[in-house]
Parts: C-alpha cells; structure tokens; sequence
C-alpha cells in the first residue's frame, strides 16, 4: 500500500514543531540555568535565586546577626528582592515552560493524528476499492 495521504499537512506541521522541540530542548538543557543576585546589609547578606523563583542560597555574615531583627528581616527580603529582579532581566522566554513536558504533549498528539489520519486514508482506500468493484455504482 502506497504511503498515507495528510491532505491537511497536519502530520508534516507536527514533525517539523517536534524537530524545533528537539532543537529548543537541547539547548536549553545544555545552557547554564539562570540565577540571580542580591545583596543587603553592606553586602552582609548575599541571596542567590534560580527559576522560578526558588531561593538557592542565602548567606549571612555572622556580623549581620548583631542587627535588630526587625533590620536584618528588611535587609533579608531586600537582597531577595533584588535577586529576583535580577533573575527576571537574565531568564530568557524558555525558561518558565516545561519543555519536556510540552514535548511528550505534541508527541502524543503527532502519534495519535498520525493514527487518525492513517485510518481515515485506509476508510477512503478501501470505500474507493468497494466502489471500483462494483464498477463505480
């Protein structure tokens, strides 16, 4: 049987979006993941941030802990605050979407289309067949 017909062009359209999934997906994944930086208290306090919008480290100078608490808490959410503001002006479009999970996404729709089509191409093979057997009655 000759290969199935995708009138629609929806089987090509799905295979070259997967195709740039690919390409996407591995670089992103190669890439170094973005952080973001802050710093309070005369860089007493250091905060480093990571997508997306996760604490991944806070450092404290053992001198900050001489501050009221009510300072140190108000240069704490300063430091994370510039962290995450950071963070924002370095994290690219990518970032935020699970690519992995977007991917398993459009290849479950690729293979059920491409399941779909396949069927529907046969149905018209075969309604074709039947009539040509009957001599096109």
């Amino acid at each position: 049987m000759a290969e199935p017909v995708d009138p629609s062009g929806l089987g090509r359209a799905l295979s070259e979006t997967m195709s740039a999934l690919d390409s996407i997906t591995s670089t992103a994944e190669g890439s170094p993941r973005p952080e973001g930086f802050g710093e309070g208290a005369d860089g007493m306090v250091t905060v480093t941030v990571v997508p997306p919008g996760e604490v991944a480290e806070l450092t404290l100078d053992p001198r900050v802990m001489r501050l009221p608490s009510e300072t140190l808490a108000e240069e704490i959410t300063s430091a994370v605050n510039q962290a995450l503001t950071d963070l924002r002006g370095k994290a690219t479009t990518i970032g935020p979407i699970d690519l992995s999970g977007l991917g398993d996404t459009l290849r479950r729709i690729q293979e059920d289309t491409g399941r779909r089509l396949t069927a529907f191409t046969d149905a018209l093979v075969e309604a074709q067949d039947r009539m040509a057997a009957r001599g096109g009655r």
